[in-house]
């Protein structure tokens, strides 16, 4: 089914127009259609070029205002969350089908995240006390229920520490969809025009070097704390959705490389369902890779 819609996608225009908008409205209701409206940008930018991928953009937008206006009753806000959306995943598909690295397509994605909290901070005098009010709105209706057994000081105070860095996880839970998206668009590629080639290039995914000093530098910035603590814990998030998704890899390249890797990797997803720390040990073996390579002292050895 899914190498039937990457096909039905390469069709032409049309259908990929089709997919990609009915995907997005289809989101509104069900949240990781999203990714699949995201990825059908991303294939054919990989596949033709960033100039397909924004003449697709640029067909599907009317379409998704359209519905916006007619379902949500904002236009507005239905192509701008689409362009969020699709213009990392355009971005970093060019990076990628020019340079055929997988790394530098992740750090793409990884930097337009810390663009956009640096752009936040620049265009919001106070971004917590901004999320801190865009939230107390949004729960105002639990907040009105104190007397029902909600105790609402705890609650609000639970909504002001999250304030504080909810610019960064926004943009974190962006990177990890413009990712995702990424992935599944190259995988889609590799399924219609190289067969099993997608696997190598995911599991031999390593950050350069450089981009461990950057997070090293960020913890010194939230270790100094006060509002430049705040500002780098912020920018923090984003940069570790790209060692998670490395870390991701080293996972699936350690456990494919035993007889039993199967059991441990369903042994590992259902884990994180309940011990979510193991996220944080997963973003870990992303940072450290590149100084011990990992996936070699464990005994993976690549295709």
């Amino acid at each position: 089914m899914v190498g039937a819609l990457a096909q039905f996608i390469m069709r032409g225009k049309s259908q990929a127009i089709l997919v990609i908008s009915s995907m997005m409205i289809i989101s509104w209701l069900l949240s990781l259609a999203s990714l699949l409206a995201s990825a059908a940008v991303g294939l054919p930018t990989l596949r033709r070029g960033g100039r397909e991928g924004l003449l697709l953009m640029l067909g599907a937008l009317p379409l998704v205002a359209l519905a916006g206006q007619l379902v949500i009753g904002d236009a507005l806000q239905a192509v701008g969350f689409c362009l969020i959306m699709w213009i990392p995943v355009v971005l970093a598909s060019i990076v990628l089908r020019e340079t055929t690295q997988l790394s530098l397509a992740v750090m793409t994605a990884v930097g337009l995240g810390v663009i956009s909290v640096i752009g936040f901070y620049g265009l919001v005098e106070d971004p917590a006390s901004f999320w801190d009010a865009q939230l107390l709105e949004a729960m105002k209706p639990m907040l009105d229920q104190a007397a029902q057994g909600v105790d609402s000081d705890r609650l609000g105070l639970t909504v002001r520490m999250f304030s504080r860095f909810a610019t960064g996880a926004i943009a974190a839970g962006s990177v990890l969809s413009v990712l995702i998206s990424l992935l599944l668009a190259r995988w889609w590629q590799a399924t219609l025009y190289n067969p099993g080639g997608f696997r190598p290039e995911f599991l031999a995914l390593m950050l350069p070097k450089w981009a461990t000093f950057s997070l090293v530098f960020l913890l010194c910035g939230v270790l100094i704390g006060g509002e430049i603590g705040v500002l780098a814990a912020n920018l923090m998030l984003p940069v570790f959705m790209g060692f998670i998704v490395t870390g991701f890899a080293i996972v699936h390249a350690v456990c494919g490389s035993s007889p039993s890797g199967r059991f441990w990797l369903i042994g590992v997803y259902i884990a994180l369902m309940f011990i979510a720390p193991m996220l944080l040990l997963i973003a870990l073996l992303g940072v450290f890779d590149p100084w011990i390579n990992i996936r070699k002292r464990l005994g993976y050895k690549p295709a």
